[in-house]
């Protein structure tokens, strides 16, 4: 099922109960005080990007903060998790760039961060600045075609049924070179520690 999140009053709440103020939340995730503001009034859709460093902020992740509270630290998690993303479920975020559908975000602990998108951007002048997160990810054409654009590597156009896998923490965007929304599927990780990684 469709959810309407309210992601700036949970933002927010998380924000006060870890007494913080936006002064300061802005300059541990990164994200401006402005930024967080809106976000927070309801009046701008975060980037995947920005909401990864708010999360990380707020020392959460993306699934903890788009789904359901964070079980106890006691909590030993289930092996057998398992969630059916249907076509009509998901957490939208609309944005100027991407149309965001965050699949599965009722488990809230996990490791990857499924997302259906729209690309809507049809150049780079159009797209902006390129983001940057933590973590990895890997986007696959449903329909349509895009181009990627990185800050150290030429466009790679894709087709429809191709994808990349790329490091999120190098600069990069998504856009459309068809008349047509393009469709993908995004799947992300978030940012790995060096304990994650050892």
């Amino acid at each position: 099922m469709t959810k309407t999140l309210q992601l700036g009053p949970r933002i927010r709440r998380l924000r006060k109960t870890r007494q913080l103020t936006l002064a300061q939340l802005a300059e541990v995730s990164g994200v401006s005080i402005a930024t967080i503001s809106k976000i927070e009034n309801g009046t701008l859709s975060p980037t995947l990007d920005k909401l990864l460093r708010i999360a990380e902020g707020l020392d959460q992740t993306v699934g903890q903060l788009l789904g359901e509270d964070r079980p106890p630290a006691n909590e030993t998690l289930p092996n057998s998790r398992l969630q059916v993303a249907r076509a009509q479920d998901g957490v939208k975020i609309d944005t100027p760039n991407y149309a965001y559908n965050y699949l599965c975000s009722e488990i809230s602990v996990k490791r990857l961060v499924p997302i259906r998108a729209r690309v809507k951007a049809h150049s780079i002048e159009d797209f902006g600045e390129l983001e940057r997160h933590g973590g990895e990810e890997f986007i696959f054409v449903l329909e349509g075609a895009i181009e990627v654009h990185t800050e150290f590597y030429a466009p790679i156009s894709l087709a429809k049924g191709e994808g990349v896998f790329l490091d999120s923490s190098m600069g990069h965007a998504y856009v459309n070179k068809t008349s047509e929304d393009a469709d993908v599927i995004c799947v992300c990780t978030e940012q790995r520690t060096v304990e994650d990684a050892t």
